[in-house]
């Protein structure tokens, strides 16, 4: 999937969610220097979600989706994804109450919510904004994108 490059930036950073939402999975094998253990990946995606989730989500709010909002074709599909950050935010908050009997369920539970969602974005809804948005209204995505980044 070819991506537009004012949507290059959003993208990239999926890889690394990606990665974190199949290491929370009951049936993801070991990755070397990842945690391995239930309340270790709890630790690690709580962190992950404070240096690098939040920032995404407000990035993807505050570019794509603002756009995509002004499109009858996309508003509801980002209404949509916009819900999902805001049901992963509430489940990986309530990470630390869980029990550690019921951690690891928990845990894949987010690893493939979180998962879904960004294959969502990346192989449907960024292919329809592409689609949807004229050149000139890419070029101000690009702009928003990098302004944010800065």
């Amino acid at each position: 999937m070819k991506r537009h490059e004012s949507i290059i930036p959003i993208s990239r950073q999926h890889h690394g969610g990606l990665l974190t939402a199949r290491l929370l999975q009951l049936d993801a094998p070991p990755y070397k220097g990842m945690p391995a253990t239930a309340p270790a990946k709890r630790d690690y995606v709580l962190t992950f979600y404070e240096d690098h989730l939040q920032p995404h989500f407000l990035l993807e709010e505050n570019t794509v989706f603002k756009l995509a909002y002004t499109l009858p074709a996309l508003a509801q599909q980002a209404k949509d994804l916009e819900a999902q950050h805001r049901q992963l935010e509430q489940l990986i908050k309530e990470l630390p109450q869980v029990s550690e009997t019921a951690l690891p369920e928990s845990l894949d539970y987010v690893g493939k919510l979180l998962e879904k969602h960004i294959r969502q974005e990346e192989r449907v809804f960024f292919e329809a904004l592409q689609q949807e948005l004229p050149p000139e209204e890419l070029a101000k995505l690009q702009q928003l994108v990098l302004e944010h980044l800065q």
